[in-house]
C-alpha cells in the first residue's frame, strides 16, 4: 500500500447523490500537512468541506477504484 498518509471517508448521507457517494473512499493527504480545500480520492472522486464523514476504518462498501489505486504502484 502507498505509504502516504490518507483519510478514509464517505459523503454524509444528506449530501449523497447516489451509491458511489456512499462508498468508503481513500483520500491521500499532503505530506506537508496542509489540507487542500477539496480532497480528491485515489479514484478521482472529490469531496468538499463539510460533506465528509471521516471514518476510523473502512465501513460499508469500499470504492474499488480507491482500493486498486492505493495498492498498485504508480
Amino acid at each position: 500500500m502507498i505509504p502516504q498518509p490518507h483519510l478514509i471517508a464517505r459523503v454524509r448521507p444528506e449530501f449523497a447523490r447516489g451509491e458511489r457517494d456512499m462508498c468508503c473512499h481513500f483520500f491521500p493527504l499532503p505530506a506537508e500537512g496542509v489540507v487542500p480545500e477539496v480532497l480528491r480520492a485515489y479514484c478521482g472522486f472529490d469531496i468538499h468541506p463539510g460533506e465528509a464523514e471521516s471514518l476510523e476504518e473502512p465501513a460499508g462498501m469500499p470504492c474499488l477504484g480507491c482500493l486498486m489505486a492505493a495498492v498498485l504502484p504508480s
